[in-house]
C-alpha cells in the first residue's frame, strides 16, 4: 500500500495529512478495515504467523485482484506459501466460530477461503 504524507505549518507546530493512493480499492465487506493478524505482547506488536491462534483463514491461490480487494478489508492480510502451494492468509483465530464467521462474509462476496486448523 502506498501512503503519501503531507506536512502543513499550523501555530502549535505542523499538521500531518495522510492520504492513500487511489488506485487502491476501498474496503466493501466491513464497515472499516480490519487487523486479524497482529497481537501485542507486552510492548510488542507481532503481525503475521500467530502460533497461539490455531484456526487460520486462508484463500488458496489467490489472484492479485482478490488479494488488493481483501487487503483492502484486512490490512494485515498477507501472502505465504506451504508445500500445498501458496495462499492469502486472512486471518488467525483462538476459535473456529471466529473463522467461519469472516469465512462466511467472504463467501457471500464470491471468494472461496478455507479455515484451516495448524497443530
Amino acid at each position: 500500500m502506498s501512503w503519501h504524507f503531507l506536512t502543513l505549518p499550523v501555530a502549535s507546530g505542523a499538521l500531518w495529512l495522510l492520504s492513500v493512493s487511489p488506485g487502491f480499492a476501498a474496503c466493501e465487506l466491513f464497515s472499516e478495515p480490519q487487523q486479524f493478524n497482529t497481537s501485542t505482547s507486552d510492548d510488542v506488536i507481532v503481525i503475521g504467523h500467530q502460533q497461539n491462534r490455531r484456526y487460520h483463514l486462508v484463500l488458496p491461490r489467490a489472484d492479485e485482484a482478490s488479494v488488493r480487494e481483501i487487503q483492502a478489508c484486512v490490512l494485515d492480510a498477507f501472502l505465504t506459501r506451504s508445500r500445498a502451494g501458496e495462499y492469502l492468509q486472512i486471518g488467525s483465530f483462538d476459535r473456529r466460530s471466529e473463522a467461519e464467521t469472516i469465512r462466511r462474509i467472504l463467501r457471500r462476496s464470491g471468494y472461496r477461503p478455507r479455515v484451516v486448523y495448524n497443530r
